[in-house]
């Protein structure tokens, strides 16, 4: 048998165990796949994330005619990625951090191709299999540095021109009409798209590693700095037209066209900077047939499906006896009159939560806190504390003025929160809000010790429920008064889950 028969015989082996893989691994982690798919489809920012499978596909078929000439063995290394991976499931899972999970499964696949193509062949394809990345949706806990970096651009800009500016956190207001910085003026859907196809552009162009690392930084830099110029523009077209331009949908469609200019632009001078060079791959292609040792593929294809699904059964066994949490409700605190039910609510979403409070308390004084507190009994697929699509607060309602981490003091529970100021346009009243979450007696202004507090207690079969509390004062006495009053309010007797539980 000539050397190039013997390569097309294991190519099908070979092949044929890691379409079963893939297919077995769809089939296990459907329900994470679905979710990777569904982001792709209702947020804009990944819509691209559909090509990048096709693209993977396409950089793998540049370099066809070179591993043709390659024998597929097997690896234990890509057995290793397997493992790991399967681990980053698990601790996904555990927290309910779906970018892990979106991930792990991402990397379960390309750990099967390493395993069961052997690492001749994936060193080859890595890059195009390591491209699959691109199709995780994470990013978006970029947005609100993005919008103040957007409006810092903009607003320099405005400033150089002489444009008399006034600027209330990511509000801006020139003498013709105010603007607003939002979540869509990001640049986020640019940055992301960008280096997407930038990655592609790099490996396709450039040889040397260190032309590529510069092409990516550019990649990173031109589209924050571009879209900073964006919002300069849309803000004198709309100015300089009386509002009649760069409005609606216009607002979009000139950022899109002078983005996609901008980045014709960056990827005319990367052109010009390529190094490539055809004789390396023409000498590479006339290279003889290389055949490694046969090895064993079935048991590779067996172990390798055996570490993706032992996650899952390890939570089966978890989750089959899991308590759920019981409700909670509000009780009276010392000193305050209350809870009243009549309070103005900010417009928390917490989509999947099973129950959501709102009520007040008042002091001697007349002055009231209210409490707003979104619980989940139990976490999964219907909804999450920790996720980025949750909100504190209806933007369309309440107006977001500054943003900070407040430290109190290190023996309170929570010893610092999130503080922010919200202006009610509506009423013309401006609130002082502070909220942490809360789960298993750990309560913190960020998520990071809570997703672990939910993974520790969903190992060891318990579950609290978890929440986000939220209290709230008016500022019409000042900040400081504001302020004494929500400690005052805390010291009374804080809102903690295990004082509310309610019995089931």
């Amino acid at each position: 048998m000539s050397d190039n028969t013997h390569i097309a015989a294991r190519w099908r082996v070979h092949g044929l165990l890691l379409l079963a893989a893939c297919a077995v691994l769809a089939l296990g982690y459907w329900q994470t796949f679905t979710d990777l798919v569904g982001v792709w489809s209702t947020s804009s920012t990944f819509n691209h994330c559909f090509l990048i499978p096709f693209i993977a596909l396409y950089l793998g078929y540049t370099k066809i005619e070179e591993f043709e000439r390659l024998a597929p063995s097997v690896s234990g290394y890509g057995v290793l990625y397997i493992v790991a991976n399967a681990l980053l499931w698990l601790a996904g899972e555990v927290m309910s951090l779906a970018v892990f999970m979106h991930a792990a499964v991402v990397g379960m696949l390309i750990g099967c191709a390493w395993a069961l193509l052997g690492q001749a062949v994936f060193r080859l394809l890595m890059f195009p299999l390591f491209y699959l990345y691109f199709a995780v949706p994470e990013g978006e806990f970029l947005v609100p540095y993005l919008q103040d970096w957007t409006a810092l651009v903009m607003v320099s800009l405005l400033k150089l021109i002489g444009m008399p500016v006034f600027v209330e956190g990511r509000y801006v207001s020139i003498p013709s009409g105010n603007f607003t910085v939002a979540e869509a003026c990001s640049g986020i859907n640019y940055l992301i798209a960008t280096l997407s196809v930038a990655a592609m552009f790099a490996y396709l162009q450039f040889r040397s590693n260190r032309r590529r690392a510069l092409f990516m930084l550019a990649a990173i830099i031109v589209p924050l700095v571009a879209n900073g110029i964006r919002a300069f523009g849309i803000v004198i077209i709309s100015h300089l037209s009386g509002y009649k331009l760069a409005q609606g949908v216009d607002h979009f469609i000139y950022g899109w066209v002078f983005f996609g200019m901008v980045i014709t632009v960056l990827f005319w001078v990367g052109r010009a900077f390529s190094d490539v060079d055809e004789s390396v791959a023409t000498r590479s292609i006339a290279a003889p047939p290389v055949v490694a040792p046969a090895r064993r593929p079935w048991l590779v294809f067996a172990l390798a499906l055996a570490l993706t699904i032992t996650p899952r059964g390890v939570l089966l066994a978890v989750d089959s006896s899991r308590p759920l949490a019981p409700p909670i409700e509000l009780h009276a605190v010392a000193g305050w009159q209350g809870p009243s039910v009549e309070a103005r609510k900010m417009g928390l979403k917490f989509p999947g939560a099973d129950q959501e409070l709102s009520q007040s308390y008042q002091a001697a004084d007349g002055s009231s806190v209210v409490v707003e507190i979104a619980y989940f009994r139990a976490q999964g697929d219907k909804g999450e504390l920790i996720n980025q699509n949750n909100r504190i607060f209806d933007p369309q309602a309440w107006r977001q003025v500054a943003h900070a981490v407040r430290e109190l003091d290190a023996t309170a529970s929570p010893s610092s929160v999130n503080e922010i100021r919200l202006r009610d346009d509506l009423q013309g009243q401006d609130y002082l809000v502070w909220y942490w979450y809360d789960t298993q007696a750990v309560r913190s202004s960020g998520g990071l010790p809570i997703k672990l507090a939910e993974g520790r207690a969903r190992l060891r079969g318990l579950n609290a429920g978890s929440a986000l509390v939220s209290i709230r004062t008016a500022t019409a006495g000042g900040g400081q008064e504001a302020v004494a009053r929500l400690t005052a309010f805390l010291s009374s007797g804080a809102p903690l889950l295990e004082n509310m539980h309610a019995q089931p």
